[in-house]
């Protein structure tokens, strides 16, 4: 029971560590100066149209003077809508910070459920820190206390502790409300690991105070788990370190918990002397020797002590003061005022006080058990959102993958159909292909049964009727043909060409031998003449030229084939490099420029 008194005493210190920053001189800011710092940014912002000096301005002051803060910010509330999409929220977040520092209680969780999701999307860690730290500090004002403790732990997740920037000194007040939290649901395992990160970030914040005050509030958790020895350790531990460092009434004040202790076991001396340090050092009590408000349960420590020494009249008036002071310490007024009644044998006064005693724990027991019901429907409900978050999650989830598998089968389908197409057009461009050189290929037969007959005229005999057939027959087809031919594109004219057997017989020859094989008169004729029958504007434009000579000529329809310069050179029995000097001239004669690399790129233009 001394223990719950201890965290009372303590509940209020920390309360307002974590929760506000608020230095003891902001109330003393007067009207005057709001109006004035009000009056200088309402007019910054109207002669400049931006926010960003007002904002760094109360962001400066928010943990230091949130009322100043709050001013300024709330001046800009007229100009709302005038901020851009990251002022409005960095605006609505600091505004929040500042009221939760002045203690605003809560009503609604929609605009910190707005900040999370757009900080989460948009924001530093610190920024998702504390947008998740003010919805836990809403559920919290709300009520929903298993929805504050999520928040307050999502908050702390979001920090980045491993740089520079990191807000140590609200990570560590958010670890306080957590603790806080898992002390009222009776959870001393879990809420001593919450004060060991309190130290650790206080320490990290440079916060020699808090630090220690977290390892003293950590005595609260081990005498729950009734590890006594622990509790006056860590007493001793605390005092030693204010000490160390000058802070006298903070060392003088951690004893409250160690007295009680040593109270249940006899141990009067050690009692004493702890509280002659606590009372005289501690600067909570007034000259009359009362302690200061919230702190009272101290004088059920007092009432024992006396009757342990048998004081009785000591005890009585530290009990009495006990039962005056607030109707919580109810309870233990009147069970130190039975034990007091039973040492005189005041059989009448025992009576009154065992029946109060009884009254007390009732009102106890309802008190525990309307706690228990309030807390198992906040837990019902908080169970009931879970399930509920899980459910939406899961319709999300399996959406996602039916719009993926959905997604996949698209894209498969897309896949499937260009694959086709592009094997459509793969067979309609080798048909095409291969009807240009069927085509050309027909019309070098043509010309060379031509040039057969041509040698037969003067001989009547059976030979040159033969081969009279033949080309009456080749000169049908090549009729039947040309009109699918000429439907061909020049490229494709050029393609079939370069696949004809004439040339082939040219590619064939260009390889290098010992001897070289070098085409005749007659076979050059025959490419010239394909050449003309079958691409009569490219003859026309390069053969008919009265400007190039005959070995231009040459260079530029074997460049036209993809004959490349080394193949030139065997085949016009000459050198590379006269090669490259015959096609820069004949660029130049041609397209004007006298290069000849660019050749081929100004043949295929025509």
């Amino acid at each position: 029971m001394e223990e719950n008194d201890n965290i009372n005493n303590k509940k209020y210190d920390i309360l307002h560590s974590t929760r506000n920053a608020t230095n003891k001189f902001s109330m003393r800011i007067s009207v005057m100066s709001c109006f004035l710092i009000t009056i200088l940014v309402l007019t910054t912002c109207t002669r400049q149209g931006k926010y960003d000096e007002p904002l760094d301005k109360a962001d400066s002051l928010i943990k230091t003077n949130p009322d100043s803060a709050l001013a300024i910010l709330d001046s800009i509330v007229p100009y709302e809508k005038a901020l851009s999409c990251d002022d409005l929220r960095r605006w609505q977040l600091l505004r929040l910070t500042a009221q939760n520092k002045c203690d605003t209680v809560f009503h609604s969780d929609s605009l910190q459920l707005e900040l999370v999701k757009y900080y989460d999307s948009h924001g530093t860690p610190n920024e998702r820190m504390t947008a998740h730290y003010l919805l836990g500090r809403a559920y919290y004002d709300m009520g929903e206390a298993p929805c504050a403790l999520e928040s307050f732990l999502d908050a702390v997740a979001c920090a980045d502790t491993t740089s520079r920037e990191c807000d140590f000194k609200s990570l560590f007040r958010i670890y306080g409300q957590i603790a806080m939290i898992y002390r009222t649901q009776y959870m001393p395992s879990e809420e001593l690991t919450a004060w060991e990160r309190y130290s650790h970030f206080a320490l990290k914040s440079d916060d020699k105070c808090n630090y220690i005050r977290g390892k003293e509030m950590s005595i609260g958790p081990f005498y729950n788990m009734g590890d006594t020895v622990a509790c006056l350790r860590i007493t001793e531990q605390c005092r030693a370190e204010y000490l160390k460092h000058g802070m006298t009434k903070e060392a003088a004040s951690v004893f409250p918990t160690a007295i009680y202790i040593h109270l249940l076991r006899s141990n009067y001396n050690k009692t004493r002397e702890m509280m002659e340090i606590f009372e005289g050092e501690s600067g909570l009590f007034d000259s009359c020797g009362n302690i200061s408000k919230g702190r009272e349960g101290y004088y059920y420590s007092k009432g024992l002590y006396y009757l342990g020494i048998h004081q009785n009249d000591s005890a009585e008036q530290f009990l009495r003061k006990l039962q005056n002071a607030h109707y919580n310490h109810d309870f233990k007024a009147n069970k130190g005022l039975l034990s007091l009644y039973r040492n005189k044998g005041n059989n009448d006064s025992i009576s009154k006080y065992a029946l109060l005693f009884e009254k007390s724990c009732d009102a106890i027991i309802n008190e525990n058990q309307a706690d228990a019901v309030a807390q198992a429907a906040a837990y019902n409900k908080y169970s009931r959102l879970q399930k509920a978050s899980k459910e939406m999650a899961v319709k999300a989830e399996k959406s996602k993958w039916e719009s993926r598998l959905l997604l996949i089968i698209f894209l498969l389908i897309l896949a499937i159909t260009a694959y086709l197409f592009i094997l459509y057009k793969r067979k309609q461009k080798e048909k095409i292909e291969s009807l240009g050189v069927a085509y050309t290929n027909l019309m070098l037969s043509y010309r060379q049964a031509c040039y057969e007959a041509e040698s037969l005229k003067s001989d009547k005999s059976q030979a040159q009727r033969e081969k009279e057939e033949e080309i009456a027959q080749l000169k049908s087809k090549l009729d039947e043909m040309e009109s699918l031919y000429e439907g061909l594109s020049p490229n494709m004219k050029i393609l079939a060409l370069s696949k004809s057997e004439i040339v082939k017989k040219f590619k064939a020859m260009s390889i290098p031998h010992v001897p070289p094989t070098l085409p005749n008169q007659k076979d050059w004729k025959l490419l010239m003449e394909t050449i003309e029958y079958t691409n009569p504007s490219l003859y026309g434009r390069i053969v008919l030229s009265n400007d190039l000579s005959p070995q231009e000529i040459c260079s530029c329809l074997l460049t036209m084939l993809h004959f490349s310069s080394g193949e030139l050179a065997i085949l016009l029995d000459t050198s590379k490099q006269r090669v490259s000097n015959t096609k820069a001239s004949a660029n130049y004669k041609l397209f004007g420029k006298k290069d000849a690399k660019a050749l081929l790129r100004n043949l295929e233009s025509l």
